[in-house]
């Protein structure tokens, strides 16, 4: 069997440069740039300098105390940017940039629509949760200047993180690669994927109700083959599996608690008009559960 590059050991700087450059890709990728900058960034800058007065709820669970915070795990989190670039610069040396070019620009719009699809609930109702206040190392102290934190659920580290790996899956079944190969980066982006959807509940980015609506996100806004229940499972049931700071006991409650999130607005969403109309149900329960005093004035 021949030796395969890891995905890992590819560039996430080249793809910034021949995507934004070169004319196959270059309007994908700008329009992905402009989205990010738009629909996250801005959204929270605009809030946390007060130009706009969304609500702002915390969405923490008892659940949430029961995870250890683990600042080693910040790399893994960290790792969210290379995640969905290196692969990109991998289809780019492996198939040549005009060859690759076709899959580049259906992966961009995929990313893309991640974030405007997120932005539709960003824009009703902000989210956060209680971060350490952490300022050890360099890395969290990027993370907490840098990041205003309001935009936890649904968690785009989450939505990109499994999606990649589902984007991946459904490619590779094109024939592009041996199947062998194809397995091998699936494996790769799998475990990688876990890790860091494992790593925003470590570092305390996120809460556990951020993972499943994410995950939920998924399989109401792409191709109903894209990422179905099926796949929300094993993708669930892969979780915490190599994790010793997790007890196995607090681990089944992690994960039931994922499944009753994903089913709850999985269920809700087959008698709603839009896939939206669940997610701001829960949040208006969670709030009113929860007993944090806020009026939500937007429609449902």
């Amino acid at each position: 069997m021949k030796q395969i590059k890891k995905i890992q050991n590819y560039s996430s700087v080249k793809p910034i440069f021949f995507l934004t450059t070169r004319p196959c890709t270059a309007r994908y990728a700008w329009k992905f740039i402009f989205t990010v900058i738009k629909d996250f960034f801005f959204l929270q800058l605009n809030q946390k300098f007060h130009f706009t007065k969304r609500l702002v709820i915390n969405i923490e669970t008892d659940i949430d105390d029961k995870i250890p915070f683990e600042p080693e795990q910040v790399k893994n989190y960290l790792s969210f940017v290379s995640f969905f670039l290196k692969p990109m610069d991998m289809l780019k040396n492996r198939l040549g940039y005009f060859k690759a070019a076709p899959y580049l620009c259906l992966y961009l719009k995929f990313l893309s629509k991640i974030y405007s699809n997120a932005a539709t609930i960003f824009r009703y109702c902000m989210t956060t949760t209680t971060r350490p206040k952490y300022y050890k190392t360099r890395k969290f102290r990027t993370i907490h200047f840098f990041d205003p934190h309001l935009l936890c659920a649904p968690s785009i580290h989450v939505a990109i993180s499994a999606g990649t790996y589902a984007w991946f899956k459904q490619c590779f079944m094109l024939g592009i690669f041996d199947n062998d190969e194809a397995q091998e980066y699936l494996a790769e982006i799998k475990t990688q994927a876990i890790k860091i959807v494992e790593s925003v509940l470590f570092v305390k980015q996120h809460s556990v109700n951020c993972v499943p609506l994410a995950l939920y996100m998924l399989s109401t806004t792409m191709n109903k083959s894209f990422f179905t229940a099926q796949d929300a499972t094993d993708f669930i049931e892969s979780l915490f599996v190599n994790s010793p700071e997790i007890d196995p006991q607090v681990r089944n409650e992690i994960l039931e608690h994922f499944f009753y999130m994903y089913d709850r607005t999985l269920l809700e969403s087959r008698f709603c008009d839009e896939w939206q109309i669940c997610i701001k149900h829960w949040l208006n329960d969670f709030a009113v559960q929860s007993g944090q005093n806020v009026t939500f004035e937007q429609e449902i």
